[in-house]
């Protein structure tokens, strides 16, 4: 696993990918360029932004000198999304952007999108659960980038000591938690009171937020599974992590188990003074794993731009999905590869072999789920159902008022009554 965290910051050399001052050579390659395509995304810093880097570099040196695709970060993704917003109204539009689902959603009710089919770019290969992400309206919008799927982070230092295994359904996770909670005095399961880590329970116990296409935020299985997540902070087998992220707390406590992003391993396995493992999700039975939530972006195209920058976007587009790229770009940031092609290509083959945990994302990724394309997803996914479990999760309101509750005010904000 020592060997993954590596490879999430040296870009495979079988590429030719530029690995030092990728900015610097991205701004003498535009500075040359005839036409010049921006490409607005939420990377902060680290791998991603480092990988997306070495890819424009290599692009654009495909090209000859003659155009060029300029990465440049506005921030994180919300901080990406309000500017977008506000460059329709100054004009000054990239030609592409990272864009969630429900970014896409909100950028087409403003018309701004262009289709995939429009660009002449296809999407062969790409795995199909992905291509949800990316279908709006029955049109294809984007293609899918940078994915993540959460999956199971293990203590396996902790189950050797109690001759545990590691859990394959729900029913044996909490009966593992339990026993092992008991054991040690403190909880095992640690988790984020958040709405990424209720969509895994809540996908794998059955829930749906969109009932005849309307968002539903308190139905009964709502309730059930936020029930469980209070039940076992009272039981004393999960703990509600609320300052920081779980692999800041390692020292804080008996860890066992998380259920997270895969993109945080490097983070995970750097902070762990235990023998980290990772596998698929707990599911309702032992004959396939849990319904992970992917999260990360797909890069749309905007109509603002002009005609030839908007061949260059296609023409990258195409470039960043093909099988190799996305075999490279995954292994540098720790990102599900979106293309099945992906999976065979021998930067993939090799590095599995020495970082099983990667292949765990690669076989839960075929056991996903999303979060709806709504516009005002967002703020309902952070401001209200965030916030209502939160508030069940410490005691301040009942699963079922806190979700009642949201439900509420989710339905006002669709409804335009509040903003």
């Amino acid at each position: 696993m020592k060997q993954w965290i590596a490879g999430m910051f040296v870009l495979v050399a079988g590429l030719g990918l530029a690995q030092q001052r990728a900015e610097e050579v991205i701004k003498t390659q535009c500075d040359r360029a005839e036409v010049v395509a921006e490409l607005w995304h939420g990377f902060t810093g680290g791998a991603p932004k480092e990988a997306l880097d070495n890819l424009a570099v290599e692009f654009n040196r495909t090209q000859g000198g003659r155009v060029c695709v300029r990465p440049v970060g506005q921030g994180n993704y919300r901080d990406l999304s309000t500017k977008i917003r506000a460059s329709f109204a100054s004009g000054q539009i990239p030609a592409m952007a990272q864009a969630f689902a429900n970014n896409m959603a909100m950028y087409l009710e403003s018309d701004a999108l262009l289709t995939m089919p429009a660009l002449g770019v296809e999407l062969k290969g790409i795995n199909p659960l992905f291509l949800n992400d990316v279908r709006l309206n029955g049109q294809i919008y984007g293609v899918p980038f940078n994915k993540s799927i959460q999956i199971l982070y293990v203590n396996r230092d902790l189950l050797r000591k109690h001759n545990a295994q590691i859990p394959t359904t729900v029913t044996g996770f909490v009966e593992t938690s339990r026993r092992l909670s008991t054991a040690e005095g403190h909880p095992v399961y640690w988790f984020v009171p958040d709405t990424s880590t209720f969509s895994y329970w809540f996908f794998t116990l059955g829930g749906s937020y969109l009932n005849n296409n309307r968002l539903v935020l308190n139905s009964p299985k709502a309730v059930e599974t936020l029930e469980f997540l209070v039940r076992g902070v009272r039981e004393g087998w999960a703990r509600a992590i609320t300052n920081g992220f779980i692999n800041q707390n390692f020292g804080s406590g008996v860890f066992g188990f998380s259920t997270d992003t895969s993109a945080g391993f490097s983070f995970y396995a750097r902070a762990a003074r235990f023998d980290l493992g990772t596998a698929t999700l707990p599911g309702r039975t032992n004959n396939q794993p849990g319904f992970g939530l992917v999260q990360g972006t797909n890069l749309v195209v905007f109509k603002g731009a002009d005609e030839r920058q908007r061949r260059v976007a296609a023409d990258f587009l195409r470039f960043v999905i093909t099988p190799r790229v996305q075999a490279v770009f995954g292994v540098a940031a720790n990102y599900v590869p979106v293309n099945q092609g992906s999976a065979v290509d021998p930067v993939v083959t090799r590095f599995v072999k020495e970082n099983p945990a990667f292949g765990v994302a690669i076989t839960q990724a075929r056991f996903a789920r999303f979060e709806p394309a709504l516009s005002q997803w967002e703020q309902i996914r952070f401001d209200i159902l965030g916030q209502a479990i939160r508030e069940a999760v410490l005691g301040q309101a009942t699963p079922r008022a806190a979700l009642d509750k949201a439900q509420k005010a989710a339905e006002d904000l669709l409804a335009g009554r509040t903003r």
